[in-house]
């Protein structure tokens, strides 16, 4: 399995998947938050335990539809079609790229990998400058690294699922700054 993603110019991406012998090639716009979307569509399957996400990539003028199904806690189908207008999203008109199932686990792995590299060639505030509309989803980014390393997410966002206790919905500096460290030391 191979992801890439970079950015290839002001609000455009390039992104390659490779899963099995399917390999396809994507150029999303700043019109959607491609991979702020897609972070925070694996953070849901994994904190909220939701047992689906849907994430929509604008490529100007078609649209790139990523539908992902967490079937147990180790396997993840991904589902890409292709809508060719805007307009037809979420119709029948759209022609399915991939339709195939791997590990949670190395799809996490590999997205995150290309986040490190992300971050490694333009910074967090050179993301914002080339990406244009969008941040960098740092948030995102570090709740996964934290469940590669732990297994679990111990690092979490606040939740409505309990009244507000802003004691326990501070997080810990330090632990998040653990986690980008190794990025600045390659």
């Amino acid at each position: 399995m191979k992801f890439n993603y970079y950015l290839k110019g002001y609000g455009w991406a390039k992104v390659l998947i490779e899963i099995d012998s399917n390999k396809l090639e994507f150029t999303p716009s700043y019109l959607t938050d491609a991979f702020g979307d897609l972070l925070r569509s694996l953070v849901s399957l994994l904190i909220h335990e939701e047992e689906n996400a849907t994430v929509i990539w604008n490529e100007e003028p078609s649209e790139i539809e990523w539908t992902f199904v967490r079937k147990n806690s180790d396997e993840l189908s991904i589902k890409i079609t292709l809508y060719e207008d805007t307009y037809e999203t979420g119709k029948a008109k759209g022609k399915v790229l991939l339709d195939t199932n791997c590990l949670f686990v190395d799809f996490v792995k590999e997205v995150t990998n290309e986040a490190d590299q992300l971050l490694i060639n333009n910074g967090i505030l050179g993301y914002r400058n080339i990406w244009e509309m969008h941040e960098f989803p740092i948030s995102s980014y570090l709740q996964l690294k934290d469940f590669l390393k732990n297994g679990k997410v111990t690092i979490e966002n606040s939740s409505d699922s309990h009244p507000v206790n802003y004691d326990d919905e501070k997080s810990n500096l330090k632990k998040e700054l653990d986690i980008l460290y190794p990025l600045v030391t390659k």
